[in-house]
């Protein structure tokens, strides 16, 4: 604030008094020659008290002497900052003319509103970078796979701690690490074995006013695995959908860490953010599992066969693999939904896509080919091969009684193989069908060879 136009000559200095912000002028050794009433109220003295003595000496307001011994020297305008118990001032000095000689008015700005202002900005702003450098690694993962290694180079680069992992819960409860960083392979190796199980238990049993976990030096020691690392910073935090903790995030450093109020509230929201983003993961990945699930039997449906079918194909082709397709028809399923009804048959169905899951090898895709007729794609298979897996597959479907233990059911099959009963999509499911045509007109409950070979299940 120029106060050059207040004091010209003939200007009376008790006008200063109109001035709200605390003011004085000082002659040139920086004595207060005079001063307002909202600086006696500011440093809590009389005006008698004031008058005379160094402005710079007052030691409530000693923070000013640096810019005002510069202003006195230089006779320039300078600007400062102090702090007055929890009040922030901008310290404004000018060199004012008065009668032929120099004063020197000093202007107390409080700032405090507008520091309050500026650090809650910043502090909103920062939250804001950090919400956003997380969601990144949802939005811009090209395999749903990914999402967890980059959640956690995201969350290193907004916390600068080295070590960090994710683990969540598999559907018997048990603690699968998502993705890891800074550890060593033989604490990832232990993470991986379930060594550390109690210790994640123990933190998604923390209530809601326990928002984390934490392990300095002295408790680190209680856990070797983590104390071999040197580990001397630890804080572990449920994550959760809902009311549900789902898994564990975990950060720390092998150097000193204060858990002061910024970490602890930066380390909330990015366990919350987290937490949204896993659910985010959850429902796409159920999306997901619906687009290419069989509604009714939970194996995969027609389309994503078809798809999968036209992959291997042209893997096949590639890298010059045979593979074999095998297709399935429950004998009289008419009948069953006569005699006993359409959920019960529904039921047939369900148990016998459990058993084809259940008899297939984890690289095969067991698929409703549509009613009820079952197909599945034997990877890297022979046709000998993909003979025995679909009597076995028969076998055990035969093997048991459905529909309140009164029946059992009887299952045809067809097998073919790639490249030598077709060359494509289509020629191979064709030799396929006509396998399982030929087990239908020859008695039915048989598995029969594409090529008409004539080997029964």
């Amino acid at each position: 604030m120029d106060l050059t136009g207040l004091f010209k000559k003939k200007i009376v200095i008790h006008c200063l008094d109109y001035i709200n912000m605390p003011v004085a002028v000082v002659d040139e050794d920086g004595r207060v020659a005079e001063l307002n009433e909202a600086l006696c109220a500011l440093l809590d003295m009389g005006r008698k008290d004031l008058m005379g003595i160094p402005l710079a000496g007052i030691e409530k307001i000693s923070g000013v002497g640096g810019e005002l011994g510069k202003s006195l020297k230089t006779l320039t305008a300078q600007t400062g900052r102090i702090k007055l118990d929890e009040r922030i001032f901008n310290v404004i000095i000018n060199p004012i003319w008065h009668d032929g000689g120099r004063l020197f008015g000093v202007v107390f700005d409080d700032v405090t509103k507008f520091i309050e202002l500026e650090s809650e900005l910043v502090k909103r702003n920062k939250l804001l970078m950090v919400i956003n450098t997380i969601s990144t690694a949802f939005i811009y993962s090209d395999e749903i796979s990914s999402v967890f290694g980059k959640l956690i180079e995201k969350i290193q680069l907004v916390t600068d701690l080295g070590i960090c992992w994710i683990s969540l819960k598999d559907d018997g409860e048990k603690f699968t690490l998502k993705a890891a960083a800074g550890l060593s392979r033989d604490l990832r190796q232990k993470l991986e074995e379930g060594a550390f199980d109690d210790f994640q238990e123990m933190v998604t049993s923390l209530k809601e006013r326990e928002p984390f976990y934490v392990l300095e030096e002295e408790e680190i020691k209680k856990y070797p695995g983590f104390s071999d690392e040197r580990i001397v910073f630890l804080v572990a935090l449920p994550l959760s959908i809902g009311p549900d903790k789902v898994g564990v995030l975990a950060l720390g450093s092998r150097a000193p860490v204060s858990m002061g109020f910024d970490l602890a509230s930066l380390i909330h929201l990015i366990g919350n953010h987290v937490s949204l983003i896993i659910e985010k993961v959850r429902l796409y990945e159920n999306a997901r599992y619906l687009a290419v699930t069989d509604a009714l039997t939970g194996i995969f449906n027609i389309r994503y066969f078809y798809d999968s079918l036209a992959l291997e194909v042209a893997r096949a082709k590639r890298y010059g693999t045979n593979f074999s397709v095998t297709i399935f028809d429950v004998d009289d399923f008419k009948a069953i939904n006569d005699t006993y009804g359409h959920q019960a048959g529904d039921e047939v169905l369900r148990r016998i896509a459990s058993a084809i899951r259940k008899t297939s090898r984890e690289t095969d895709i067991a698929a409703r080919y549509g009613g009820e007729e079952f197909v599945i794609i034997q990877t890297n298979t022979t046709k000998a091969e993909a003979f025995k897996q679909a009597v076995r597959v028969k076998n055990a479907i035969e093997s048991e009684y459905y529909i309140d233990q009164k029946i059992r059911i009887s299952i045809s099959g067809g097998v073919a193989a790639f490249p030598e009963d077709g060359s494509d999509e289509k020629s191979l499911l064709y030799a396929a069908d006509m396998a399982l045509y030929e087990a239908k007109g020859m008695g039915k409950r048989q598995i029969r060879l594409a090529g008409g070979s004539g080997k029964n299940g």
